[in-house]
């Protein structure tokens, strides 16, 4: 079935995962029925992942890896489980090219190896987005069982093949054809491409246009679709090298200023005066509010609010 289906029916089917699904729930996207929601997966780290497929004999399996909820549409939960305890994180991570692996990501690779194990018989087929889309990443670079995962489609998520081992890159370098990861230079979000071969899976560059809202450029507004659904790619042309240069100029100073303890200090000055102004029984929303208004842009200053959020919620 997953076969038949158009890239555009696929996008659809990938977006369902923002989607409050139900146990239950009949999926279908086109005219292809998929099935039922078999499982919403909730993790006390906030991964999130929905299974569809038959009730019966599920024979082909669909995972859906959700992404974020965002900085509007969240709550104080998911606020502190997929950005300051993992996008963030990772954000550092790749900025200080150093391997730190937040909870979620690890949880992923957990839980797909125990669906492979749980359905012995079924082929699965994985769908991811943004956040999604890191966390399966990871997944599929710890899966046991990589021959049954028929095949992975990625859209808009951070480059985390920087952050894996020597040993993750061998495994998913081997099934590298079955991973399609779709990336729009125009989403800020698609941090880290550096080329075709660096990285999880096939690079699919997509042929977008640029929206105004960068929040639309991430979920798929930037896409063009031809009459027969199918999704509208390019080369690798001097837009990408030009994009991805400049990202790895960006990288590299922080990685630079992030061990030179004179440029750190005033960022921690910063942050330490503005903590002193604030209320301390400030929500996390005021919290980040108040971070936006004062500068929270350049990377140094960004990099400050995790580990102020967790130094509140321990005392």
């Amino acid at each position: 079935m997953q076969t038949q289906l158009t890239d555009q029916e696929r996008v659809a089917l990938a977006k369902l995962e923002y989607q409050l699904l139900v146990p239950g729930q009949p999926i279908k996207v086109g005219r292809y029925p998929l099935g039922q929601v078999l499982a919403h997966i909730y993790e006390p780290d906030g991964f999130q992942l929905f299974v569809i497929g038959s009730a019966t004999q599920p024979r082909e399996l669909v995972l859906l890896f959700k992404g974020s909820s965002g900085l509007r549409k969240g709550n104080p939960t998911t606020w502190n489980d997929e950005w300051l305890a993992t996008n963030l994180p990772l954000l550092q991570a790749l900025l200080r090219h150093q391997r730190q692996i937040p909870s979620q990501l690890q949880t992923a690779a957990r839980v797909l190896n125990g669906l492979v194990a749980q359905y012995p018989r079924a082929k699965f087929f994985i769908y991811g987005h943004s956040l999604g889309a890191i966390n399966a990443q990871f997944a599929l670079a710890n899966c046991q069982h990589l021959g049954r995962i028929k095949h992975a489609w990625l859209y808009e998520g951070a480059n985390l093949y920087p952050l894996l081992t020597t040993r993750e890159w061998r495994r998913v370098r081997k099934y590298r054809a079955r991973i399609d990861n779709y990336i729009d230079i125009f989403d800020p979000v698609t941090l880290g491409y550096t080329g075709p071969t660096a990285l999880v899976g096939r690079l699919r560059y997509v042929a977008s246009e640029r929206c105004l809202l960068p929040i639309s450029q991430h979920m798929w507004a930037g896409y063009r679709f031809n009459a027969a659904g199918q999704l509208q790619l390019r080369a690798l042309d001097a837009d990408f090298w030009r994009t991805t240069q400049r990202e790895q100029e960006l990288i590299n100073t922080i990685a630079t200023l992030q061990q030179w303890e004179p440029t750190r200090r005033p960022a921690a000055q910063w942050a330490a005066t503005l903590r002193a102004s604030l209320p301390a029984e400030l929500s996390l929303a005021q919290l980040i509010e108040a971070w936006g208004a004062t500068g929270w842009q350049s990377p140094l200053h960004w990099c400050q609010l995790p580990e102020w959020w967790r130094e509140r919620k321990e005392t």
